[in-house]
């Protein structure tokens, strides 16, 4: 008998050491699984630095054979390569900063050589980028900044490139960037955007099809009386109405919260919505605190939309929104949203997502994807493809579960998107 369990056992550990041999090698892919902050007496979230939130949507990586691989961020190389351009960055403050002109031409060609190209999710100001990276003077860019090329070297070059392709370069002479490697971690190849598309600037889309998990999504798990309790130091002076759909109204006559079931939060306090201008990093850096106060960030989030209104003149109010994204791509529509003034939040809508499984597989290809985006006949005359890239978007199941589905998103030049689906067919 004791024999037999010796056996026994002897076989599970060799079934488990088999399974966890295909773990390692990675034959087994990993679920698709988060697990939401859980309640408890505060409704403080976790934190996060704006640099942070402007880290680029992907990389791409240039080798001197003329062959490019495209890194997504929440992959170990993203996040090393990206420390490596920050590095750079931060020691421009040492630099005699002098830009000079310069052209796609010269922009394609540093990029048949070795180097980095960061592709951001949103255009950024000057006026964001030099007080988040600590510089003393603006840099005073003409434009925003869509993309950077950075060119290895004891001299690096650094290049900047607008939405619309215009470009200028930077020369360094006091910092050194060293090479660029991956260090035989697993890559995908990407290839160009092919003629005769007409193009703002070089777009790379993955060369090779792509698995991707279409996502099974839930809500954040809150207590309503907590969230509330963030906006209001005493609860008991509030009037409550219990809605229909599950929500609860908190108002105390000059601000108002709705909390929903499924933890989505909406605050307007319409007492505070203009004022006098805010620079664009102290407004943003006030809408990280107050989310950082009120929920907290997930895991993965960008920065893309920072945007001002002037209902009369001399007032403004600025409307910030952030997306999350799920293995390495962005979701296409915003879970957090601020507008602020000088004078405090006007509006913040928050709608946070967590994955709670897989509910299938998708083959993302960009086969073809030329002929796609020309059948569509969404450029309008004079506009140019700005970028082109995998993103998820909702899709609700016939059983009303939110699904979170891969499709390509076409940017353009003129700021203007439109979706295809990611296997054949168009989104919208």
């Amino acid at each position: 008998m004791f024999e037999r369990i010796k056996s026994i056992i002897l076989a599970l550990l060799v079934v488990f050491s088999v399974y966890l041999s295909f773990l390692l090698a990675g034959h087994v892919p990993p679920r698709t699984v988060e697990t939401p902050p859980s309640v408890g007496g505060s409704y403080w979230g976790s934190g996060r630095s704006t640099l942070a939130l402007l880290a680029p949507a992907r990389l791409v990586l240039h080798s001197s054979e003329r062959t490019s691989i495209v890194i997504y961020p929440g992959r170990p190389q993203f996040t090393r390569l990206w420390n490596q351009a920050v590095d750079v960055l931060q020691q421009l403050v040492v630099e005699e900063l002098s830009r000079q002109p310069s052209s796609l031409s010269e922009w394609e060609a540093a990029s048949d050589k070795e180097a980095l190209e960061l592709i951001f999710f949103f255009p950024l100001e000057s006026e964001i980028w030099g007080p988040v990276l600590e510089y003393p003077v603006d840099l005073n860019l003409p434009w925003p900044t869509k993309r950077m090329l950075l060119v290895p070297g004891s001299k690096p070059e650094i290049y900047l490139a607008s939405q619309g392709g215009e470009v200028i370069k930077y020369n360094l002479h006091s910092t050194e960037l060293t090479a660029l490697t991956l260090e035989d971690e697993p890559a995908t190849l990407c290839r160009e955007l092919e003629a005769p598309l007409e193009v703002s600037q070089t777009v790379y889309v993955p060369a090779e099809p792509l698995s991707l998990p279409v996502l099974r999504m839930s809500g954040e798990v809150v207590d309503q009386e907590i969230v509330a309790g963030s906006f209001f130091a005493d609860l008991s002076l509030t009037r409550r109405i219990r809605e229909r759909d599950g929500a609860t109204i908190y108002s105390d006559g000059r601000r108002g919260v709705r909390v929903w079931a499924d933890g989505s939060v909406e605050y307007n306090a319409p007492g505070v919505e203009s004022g006098v201008g805010l620079p664009p990093a102290q407004a943003l850096d006030r809408a990280v605190r107050f989310i950082t106060q009120h929920g907290g960030w997930p895991p993965e989030v960008r920065l893309p939309r920072l945007t001002t209104v002037s209902p009369l003149p001399g007032e403004k109010r600025y409307l910030i929104s952030f997306n999350q994204f799920w293995n390495g791509l962005p979701l296409a529509e915003p879970t957090l949203h601020v507008e602020l003034s000088d004078r405090g939040v006007a509006k913040y809508q928050r709608s946070v997502l967590y994955s709670v499984g897989n509910a299938g597989w998708l083959e993302a290809s960009s086969e073809g994807l030329e002929e796609k985006i020309r059948r569509a006949n969404k450029l309008e005359k004079g506009d140019k493809i700005a970028d082109v890239y995998l993103t998820y978007r909702k899709n609700s199941s016939i059983d009303e579960e939110v699904l979170l589905v891969p499709v390509w998103a076409v940017e353009t030049a003129a700021g203007r998107v439109f979706w295809l689906e990611a296997s054949g067919g168009e989104q919208g």
